[in-house]
Parts: C-alpha cells; sequence; structure tokens
C-alpha cells in the first residue's frame, strides 16, 4: 500500500555533501529542495555561503534562496513564514519537499510549532510599577520620545530605538518585573531576548511565559513547545570522522578562493559600504543578518585596509603559483623586503582572514553535530521523527554509502516495507530531569548560568574550584592578619 509522499530532511554539518544528496534525491523522487540555512536566504554571496550553483538550480527547482538583501533582517520566523506555504503546497501536489540545511534552528522551527510570533496589530502597552526612583529616572530618561497621551496616562513603553540605548542589565530588571518566570530563562546579558520579551508583552498585552505554557499544553506539545507538523518526516543525518571533514572544509575554502571568493566579498562589500561605515564593528548593523555570515565578517579586516588594486595584485600571485598560499615563513621574510619575490600587499592579512575562516568553520561543524545530539536524539519527551545516519566519509563510496541508502530508507517508507536500515536509537541526555528554566549566580566566578545542567557542570569545574579554594585561602589570610592586628593593639 503506498504511503503519501513524505516530507524528507538533509541535516549535518557543512561540508557533508548536503547539497549532493539533496539534488540526487529531488530527481530521483521528483521533489522539490528548499533551503534551510540562515545565510543562503541573502543575495550576491554564492560562493562564500555554498549555495548550489545556478547549472543545479536549473536541474531541480530550489526555494528560499536569494529572497533577502542585507539591509532587512531575515528571521527563523520569516523563514518559517515562507517556508510553511511552500510545504504543504508540494506536499497537496504529492510532491516531496527536500529540506537543507545547515541552520538546524531554521528546520526545527518547520518540524514543529515552537515559535511565538509578535501580534501585528499591537496590543495594550506596559504600566510598570517601580520601586527604585533611581531606575524610574532612568526608564524616563530613555522615555523622552514616548508619545503625550502614553506619558498622560503614565504608560512605560519602550520603543525598540530606545531599547538598544539601554543596557542589559537595565532591561533584564526591567522584564523580571513584567515576567519573572521569562526573565529566569534568559541569561541577563542576551540583550537580544531580552528585547523580544519586552516586545511581545508590549504588542500583545501577554508574557511570553504564559504563551509559551500555552504552546507546551497542546497535544503533543512538551517542554520545547508545540507538537510535530509533519509525522511523515524522514530525517537523513549526514555525518564525516572530524578529522576528514576538517581537512574537507579547509580544502573547501581553498576552493572558494580560486572560484572567485575574493572577487565576490569585494564586490558586496563595496555594493553595501558607501560611506556609511556599515562594517565598522562598533556598529550595530555588524552583528545582524548577512553581515554576520561566516566567509564574510572574517575578511573584514583585510576588506578596510586594502583596495581593489591589491585584490588584483593577489589573484594574479595566487593564480601563477595554483592558488597556494607561501609559508607564513615566507611572508614574514618578504614583510622585512629580504625577499627575492616580493609578495603582494596584503597577502599575509588575507591569509590570516583565510585561517580565520578555516577556524570558525570547523568549530561551527562541530556545533551542528551537538545541536542534533542535544535536540534531537536527546529529546525523549518530543515526538522526534525516525533519524538515519548516513556515513559520507569515503567520497569513492558515496553510492553505497549515501546515495543508495537513502533512497531504500525512502522507498521502503513509501511502500511501507520492512526497511533493513535502521534509525538512530535515542540518547539519555545528562541533564535530563533537570529543570532548564532556572537561573543560579556563582558569587565566587561572578558569573550566571541557565539551567541546573550548565550550573552543576560549573559547580564540578576545575576553574570553579580552584576559584573556590583560592578564596578560602584569601580569607583565612584576612583572618590571621584580623587576628595579629588585634593583638598587636593590645601590646
Amino acid at each position: 500500500m503506498l504511503r503519501k509522499v513524505p516530507l524528507i530532511v538533509i541535516l549535518g554539518s557543512t561540508g557533508t555533501g548536503k547539497t549532493k544528496l539533496s539534488l540526487e534525491l529531488a530527481e530521483r523522487f521528483g521533489g522539490e529542495i528548499i533551503s534551510a540555512d540562515s545565510m543562503q536566504v541573502y543575495a550576491n554571496l554564492d560562493i562564500v555561503t555554498a549555495k548550489a550553483t545556478k547549472e543545479e538550480r536549473a536541474k531541480v527547482k530550489h526555494h528560499l534562496l536569494d529572497v533577502a538583501t542585507p539591509y532587512e533582517p531575515f528571521t527563523v520566523t520569516h523563514f518559517r513564514n515562507q517556508a510553511l506555504p511552500i510545504i504543504n503546497n508540494l506536499l497537496n501536489e504529492g510532491k516531496s519537499p527536500i529540506i537543507v540545511g545547515g541552520t538546524n534552528y531554521y528546520i526545527e522551527a518547520l518540524l514543529w510549532d515552537i515559535l511565538i510570533s509578535n501580534p501585528t496589530d499591537g496590543g495594550p502597552h506596559m504600566k510598570i510599577n517601580s520601586d527604585s526612583s533611581e531606575e524610574n529616572a532612568a526608564m524616563s530618561d530613555n522615555n523622552a520620545n514616548t508619545t503625550t497621551s502614553e506619558n498622560s496616562e503614565n504608560w512605560l513603553f519602550i520603543t525598540e530605538s530606545e531599547m538598544l540605548t539601554m543596557s542589559s542589565e537595565l532591561l533584564y530588571n526591567h522584564l523580571k518585573k513584567i515576567d519573572p518566570v521569562t526573565a529566569q530563562r534568559i541569561h541577563p546579558n542576551n540583550k537580544r531576548k531580552i528585547m523580544r520579551a519586552i516586545q511581545y508583552y508590549q504588542d500583545s498585552g501577554q508574557t511570553l511565559s504564559f504563551k509559551i505554557n500555552e504552546q507546551r499544553q497542546q497535544p503533543g506539545g512538551n517542554r520545547l513547545g508545540g507538537p510535530l507538523r509533519y509525522p511523515q518526516a524522514i530525517l537523513l543525518w549526514l555525518k564525516c570522522n572530524q578529522d576528514i571533514l576538517n581537512r574537507r572544509l579547509e580544502k573547501r575554502i581553498d576552493s572558494m578562493l580560486e572560484g572567485g571568493l575574493l572577487r565576490e566579498i569585494r564586490g558586496f562589500y563595496n555594493e553595501h559600504n558607501p560611506n556609511k561605515n556599515l562594517f565598522n564593528a562598533g556598529n550595530n548593523l555588524y552583528t545582524k543578518g548577512v553581515l554576520q555570515t561566516i566567509g564574510f565578517k572574517e575578511f573584514i579586516p583585510y576588506l578596510e585596509q586594502f583596495d581593489a588594486a591589491n585584490d588584483e595584485q593577489i589573484e594574479a600571485y595566487l593564480k601563477t603559483n595554483e592558488y597556494k598560499m607561501p609559508t607564513e615563513g615566507a611572508m614574514n621574510v618578504s614583510a622585512g623586503g629580504g625577499s627575492e619575490t616580493q609578495l603582494p600587499v596584503g597577502l599575509s592579512t588575507l591569509n590570516t582572514c583565510l585561517n580565520e575562516l578555516k577556524l570558525v568553520t570547523r568549530r561551527y561543524s562541530k556545533k551542528q553535530q551537538k545541536w542534533i545530539n542535544n535536540r534531537l536524539l536527546a529529546c525523549t519527551d518530543r515526538d522526534v521523527p525516525d533519524i538515519y545516519e548516513l556515513d559520507t566519509g569515503d567520497v569513492n563510496q558515496w553510492q553505497n554509502n549515501v546515495y543508495r541508502r537513502a533512497v531504500t530508507i525512502i522507498d521502503c517508507y513509501l511502500m511501507g516495507d520492512y526497511c533493513e536500515m535502521k534509525p538512530l536509537k535515542k540518547r539519555i541526555h545528562p541533564g535530563a530531569g533537570l529543570n532548564q528554566e532556572i537561573s543560579n549566580y556563582c558569587t565566587i566566578c561572578e558569573r550566571q548560568f541557565i539551567g541546573e545542567y550548565q550550573w552543576y557542570l560549573h559547580l564540578n569545574s576545575n576553574k570553579h574550584k580552584k576559584r573556590k579554594e583560592s578564596k578560602k585561602k584569601r580569607e583565612k589570610l584576612e583572618m590571621v592578619e584580623k587576628d595579629d592586628s588585634k593583638v598587636g593593639s593590645t601590646q
């Protein structure tokens, strides 16, 4: 008996072959691809974000590529709102949506009802009775532009622009008054989440904690949010030995450079930086949208110091040398003027940027794997579709180890047959059973921790134990000195 077409999800670390498999499965099953990558939604950064090529897009229809500009924020909510209608339309047409992503939170937002959107029609403004005259004064200063009607009614409403000028501490104290439960879940330094919780209350008149609890109470809801949207989802997790993946990622970045990475980021930088200091590290825009793209922000030091003329010299040098960077020692000699062949100006800085990109990419790949383990495999109270692991370490065995196994899994689902490929077993997270929505402050280390799991990890860490012991020694020494002082004063 044929089943309804499944929702196919391909996830895994960057560089594991997700794009390749998505194209193969789309052609095999007549599906369409939905990119779940937070940076591929932005136009004009094709190489650095590793988008599917024009030739690949011509073979299979792709969705949610190049749908935003650098001047507008594109959040997970924007993504969900655009992706869900596409998924539902494809399923209604009998086509498999193939979601491909490196942004796991995007994928999670599609599979489960976990997001809470701010109402668009506004809501009652909040009124705060503060016990602190000093805080009231600070709040008043930050709300100087509040409308006359609001001031006359003593409503305390904070605009987004005003929030940006306020300290995280002040905003956090404000949140504790209107929604203490949510405040317990958020780190005091996480200004973005604090602002979101305040904004939600201002727009809806409800606390975020109330809405989250309402979401969790739905049939199939859990501590992470609402129920699963698509029970027919199949999750294919592409994995690779980390050492092999690291080498693959480094080669991939080198290939990007050969493929025109420098020209691409220079063009983007020039187009979006006309006398605006847009890329200044102190600018708020530097931490938003496409400007936080891994593969762009790492090159800001080079882009700010050198121009297109340097790019051309470096391109010519690299092309002559088959895009192989000279050793660090050779660069140092050249910088000192002692080399027979003078290296292009800026090459050393560019190489430093490339090495930084390789480092952060390796870290990101580990983070992606950790997220899948913790948010999917270790969620015993959540309805998680079957997850199948596919080893992409040996590219020569791709057909046997990856493609054919994926096809077998999907075919067996469609036909309702027994499948020799078994999904991964759930695992128990070491923090299972602990309260992850409580805040603890370590007076010894002067740090805040959200959730009991992180709190207990900290208490058992060597760093904390050393500081605790050091504090005891200081206190003991102070007591001895105090006693000696008393004895001296009586003689």
